[in-house]
């Protein structure tokens, strides 16, 4: 005669409690955790009714769904790594050139000082005038009448008194006149790239006057 099993061993009515408890522990199941707590789902089962097929070929898609993740994280982790370093190495070579960026404020150095104004319209009128930290005008650059598209000017530092102005930062205005009605369009200026860094998970540029910026904020590399 069969003897029917009536009871259920305490190991196996405890191990749904371990499971539940092991979830609280931590909210993410590693690899090791899934295959202890498989193992023991396997040692402790009912032997009347043992694990269907389809149930254990359930977990086992999981245990590989988890595996196939955490190997496509690494995969993706490092293919941001090696395209953050190709980077690093492509910006290296940007190190000491000049970067056309959005901004007012210029360094002058070595006598020399540029930017750009891009035009959406033709002017009949531009000028660009040179400021010092005090908003005093010391320079002012004719540029005349000009067609639409992005126009460069260089300063060479002689102030209007036909004096050479001091190395340092110097705010740049740009006005124009159409038909009578004057604007002021914004301004582009040049700055040193004096180094790169990954801020953020991002390849920057320090560029001198400007700070940290991106690539997509620099317009034009100059020499």
């Amino acid at each position: 005669m069969i003897e029917t099993v009536n009871t259920i061993p305490a190991g196996m009515r405890t191990l749904q409690e371990n499971q539940q408890a092991e979830v609280k522990r931590t909210s993410t199941l590693g690899q090791d955790d899934f295959l202890k707590l498989l193992t023991t789902q396997l040692q402790y089962q009912d032997p009347m009714e043992p694990m269907e097929n389809g149930e254990f070929l359930g977990q086992m898609a999981q245990f590989s769904t988890v595996t196939g993740i955490t190997e496509m994280q690494a995969s993706l982790e490092n293919m941001v790594s090696a395209f953050q370093g190709s980077q690093m190495s492509n910006s290296a070579a940007m190190i000491g050139k000049q970067a056309l960026v959005d901004g007012s404020w210029a360094s002058l150095k070595d006598g020399q000082l540029g930017g750009a104004v891009t035009l959406d319209t033709a002017v009949n009128d531009l000028q660009i005038a040179i400021k010092d930290e005090s908003g005093l005008v010391v320079a002012n650059l004719p540029l005349g009448a000009q067609m639409p598209g992005t126009k460069e000017f260089f300063w060479n530092g002689t102030m209007s008194n036909d004096k050479i102005a001091p190395s340092g930062d110097y705010y740049i205005e740009a006005s124009s006149v159409r038909d009578g009605i004057n604007s002021m369009p914004a301004t582009q200026v040049y700055g040193t790239v004096e180094s790169v860094q990954i801020k953020n998970g991002e390849v920057t540029l320090n560029v001198s006057g400007q700070g940290n910026v991106t690539f997509d904020q620099v317009n034009r590399l100059g020499q």
